[in-house]
């Protein structure tokens, strides 16, 4: 368990999707929802790939997954697609420090080092964004305790950081949505974009 997970076990349980057939994307255990298990892991999934699930599902969850994403568009597309009329997501992108690398970054690409998990040639790519996130109370925490490190812009900083930055408003062409954000860890900040929708039809 990462140190975490029981922070954002709270969200997750109130955030959740819950109804019918659930497909999982980016989960190798059911240890925080039931559902169809889809994975790099695994050898049945993979978010850069084009991909379709086994059927269509009632619900899609993918968490601290979406940022692997090189098209986040196309990965939208695809989970509207591979769910039934009516269907829900739930989504997660983060930025910060997810994976313990020792020079501190806002996105995933900085000084020549591109951020990496689970495997060397497995890079983050990309982050969603809307500017309402600016004024957000847990952005504007992220931005206090990010300064420590230099960063005097965040904004600034995630489009200088992230090969791919991703416009809230293309989501809502596939999904009414809402969203939450969280901020975690004093030492080394990290920062959550939660995202609810349902699909448009």
């Amino acid at each position: 368990m990462g140190r975490s997970d029981p922070l954002l076990r709270p969200t997750y349980s109130t955030m959740f999707p819950t109804k019918g057939d659930i497909a999982l994307l980016g989960f190798t255990n059911n240890d925080w929802s039931p559902g169809d298990l889809y994975d790099l892991r695994a050898n049945n999934w993979d978010i850069n790939s084009d991909w379709k699930l086994t059927k269509k599902y009632d619900s899609i969850i993918s968490t601290r997954c979406p940022y692997f994403s090189k098209n986040p568009h196309d990965f939208i597309k695809k989970c509207h697609e591979n769910l039934k009329n009516g269907g829900e997501i739930f989504l997660d992108w983060g930025l910060g420090d997810h994976w313990r690398f020792e020079n501190y970054k806002i996105g995933w690409v900085k000084d020549g080092e591109h951020e990496y998990a689970y495997d060397k040639n497995n890079y983050l790519w990309s982050t969603v964004w809307h500017d309402s996130f600016l004024n957000h109370p847990q952005f504007k925490l992220f931005q206090e305790r990010v300064k420590k490190f230099g960063y005097s812009d965040v904004r600034q900083a995630i489009y200088d950081e992230v090969p791919v930055v991703y416009d809230l408003k293309h989501i809502k062409e596939y999904f009414n949505i809402e969203y939450n954000i969280l901020t975690l860890w004093v030492d080394k900040p990290q920062i959550y974009f939660f995202i609810k929708g349902v699909k448009n039809d």
